[in-house]
């Protein structure tokens, strides 16, 4: 460690706020987990005394694993508040000023607090692709098992690829029984549409490993004239299983990243319009950890200088901040989710507006 500290020329002032930086972190961490950890046990409590989950299992199959996903969910939030107290304790106790006097830089002054998020930013670089997915796999599968009463039965809007020249929608599927209704079979030939099939019902029949189409009717298109063909019921040989129509758990959180980018390359081939989603899911994994740079110079601007409402000024700043950057995270994740924007891009402008308003807070700090 101390090779370290003397190839990244440290001195005893940056060992102290890149421990001081990291220790703010941590303990906001664990102080806000054991608050949501208790809200979580009210407003889950009529689950357990129903259910009864043995307290072993309450422990060991939920709640640790309750704790990664939590830190995971908000570890902007931590970074930012945490920063921002600890070197607004700093600035009250003139320690910056003495610092700053003493001929250190003001870009100087920042190198600490960028090498404690570099460290940060492996870390949960790591955490999100990797360990959080698991844990959150963990977490959901105790929620089946104990907390959801009902797992779902019914998939709806369903759209799906065969292959690069059929595409079948419908309206509902039913995994208990295998049925679908309202669906459409549309076929292509040359980037023009050659045969739409209508049914109004889509059964599997588990003896012959196949579907059965009730009510149907075929449109036919060649020639440049129209055949229409109707019939009761109607075998067929699309290579899909009831499976395929309907995940029961199936949640973008609780996978990697290359089990994340599989998923979506099979649902974009689908047609699934929720892919956007999921894209959102994956960029946000590696965006979170960008943004504890952005997010750490601007906690060290916006808490610098010595207010006479003290620390707590600068948090009562840092927390309307907040509130702003999730607002943000909220409304442009929705827009990227829906399509409205691209995936990436509505991912990314939150981040990118906070680093904006970072150097102009850079530029207005004491130095």
């Amino acid at each position: 460690m101390k090779r370290i500290f003397e190839w990244l020329r440290l001195g005893i002032i940056d060992r102290y706020i890149i421990k001081k930086y990291l220790q703010s972190f941590f303990y906001s961490v664990l102080l806000f987990t054991f608050i949501a950890i208790f809200i979580d046990i009210s407003e889950k409590m009529d689950d357990f005394i129903k259910n009864k989950p043995p307290f072993k299992v309450l422990v060991f199959d939920y709640y640790i694993w309750f704790i990664p996903y939590f830190m995971g969910l908000f570890s902007s939030v931590f970074i930012f508040l945490s920063t921002l107290f600890f070197n607004s304790k700093l600035a009250q106790n003139t320690e910056i000023i003495a610092i700053l006097n003493s001929g250190l830089s003001y870009r100087r002054f920042l190198k600490p607090y960028i090498i404690g998020a570099s460290l940060l930013f492996v870390m949960f670089l790591i955490l999100n692709t990797q360990f959080l997915p698991i844990a959150d796999k963990h977490r959901l599968q105790f929620e089946d098992d104990w907390i959801h009463d009902n797992e779902p039965t019914q998939n709806n809007n369903i759209y799906n690829m065969l292959n690069d020249s059929n595409m079948i929608h419908m309206e509902s599927f039913n995994y208990i029984d295998s049925s679908g209704f309202n669906f459409n079979l549309e076929s292509f030939s040359g980037g023009k549409l050659t045969q739409r099939t209508y049914a109004n019902k889509l059964t599997w029949n588990r003896q012959k490993q196949s579907w059965t189409l009730e009510g149907y009717t075929q449109r036919i298109f060649a020639n440049e004239r129209e055949f229409i063909i109707r019939g009761n019921k109607l075998d067929t040989s699309f290579k899909l299983r009831p499976d395929e129509f309907f995940e029961k758990s199936k949640k973008v959180s609780s996978m990697t990243n290359p089990e994340l980018n599989e998923y979506i390359r099979k649902e974009a081939e689908k047609g699934n319009p929720k892919v956007n989603l999921f894209k959102v899911e994956l960029y946000k994994r590696i965006v979170v950890p960008i943004a504890f740079f952005i997010l750490t110079i601007l906690a060290v601007a916006v808490s610098s200088g010595k207010s006479r409402g003290g620390v707590g000024y600068h948090l009562g700043i840092g927390i309307i901040l907040t509130f702003i950057y999730l607002l943000l995270i909220q409304v442009f994740n929705t827009a990227g989710n829906t399509g409205v924007l691209p995936a990436w891009i509505a991912v990314w402008i939150p981040p990118v507006l906070f680093f904006i308003i970072a150097l102009f807070m850079l530029k207005r700090a004491p130095k």
